[in-house]
């Protein structure tokens, strides 16, 4: 009796292996597919058509796997050196929001995988950049950033929406020109601001020279109005004084003949 139940001890020692082996092949039997993601079956590295939607999920142990494909909106950062029309260097950083629509997931892992950022994202943005960038002036892209973004993010909707992804937000962060092309920026700048500043001085001495034409003006007017009024003032004191002469002298008497309208002279005094 006493060896027998010695016998029994190391088979009591597995129980609780196969219990920890079972419990650990039932747990893989499921898989926790996040919010915002789809999962995609394989069964023996064949993708399945029919995604698995969010929550728990079962599948079969060492047969099949599912992938987890992040369908919420992700954020790309792009940093690019290129050149304008102009010939000019230009760096740029941009972010673009984009996601992997559900109804496509399926498509972009069979044909890119899960690396689908680097591989068709971003060198989507890089060609749309320096394609959009390579359309305008250095000049015109500081003074036209807006319609050189949007066009940026029709040019990338093109590319990449016809492969399953939605661009929803492009934005150039940065802009930036080489030292040489920002020094001439700086250089053109002071001039026209000195330029400005000529063509004042220039427009403020002419009105004021104009003002004092105008001014000079009135004021000979004015001399030429007075040395009339004393022209004239002068004459009529002469004129009286001919005539207070005259009266002082007269002795009274009419003349015995007269022409015309001056029977008396200078009765209207």
């Amino acid at each position: 009796m006493k060896n027998t139940s010695i016998s029994f001890k190391p088979a009591l020692l597995f129980v609780p292996i196969i219990l920890l082996a079972i419990i650990l092949f039932f747990l893989t039997c499921f898989c926790s597919v996040p919010t915002g993601y789809v999962g995609i079956r394989t069964k023996f590295g064949k993708a399945d058509q029919n995604v698995v939607q969010e929550g728990l999920n079962m599948k079969l142990p060492m047969i099949e796997r599912i992938v987890l494909m992040d369908c919420r909106t992700q954020k790309a950062e792009i940093d690019c050196s290129t050149a304008s029309r102009d010939l000019q260097e230009v760096t740029l950083k941009v972010a673009v929001n984009y996601n992997v629509s559900i109804e496509n997931a399926y498509s972009i892992y069979k044909t890119i995988g899960v690396n689908y950022e680097s591989i068709m994202i971003s060198p989507s943005i890089l060609e749309s950049v320096k394609a959009v960038t390579a359309q305008y002036t250095a000049e015109e892209l500081i003074t036209k950033r807006s319609e050189v973004s949007d066009k940026m993010q029709d040019t990338l909707k093109e590319k990449i929406e016809s492969r399953g992804f939605t661009v929803i937000d492009f934005n150039v962060t940065d802009l930036d020109f080489s030292l040489a092309y920002n020094q001439a920026i700086e250089k053109k700048q002071v001039a026209e601001q000195e330029a400005k500043q000529a063509q004042y001085e220039l427009e403020k001495a002419k009105i004021e020279n104009e003002k004092k034409i105008a001014e000079a003006e009135a004021n000979a007017k004015v001399m030429q109005v007075q040395d009339s009024s004393t022209t004239e003032n002068a004459l009529k004191l002469k004129e009286l004084e001919i005539k207070k002469n005259f009266i002082e002298k007269w002795n009274g008497v009419l003349p015995s003949t007269v022409t015309g309208d001056s029977v008396i002279p200078f009765l209207d005094i």
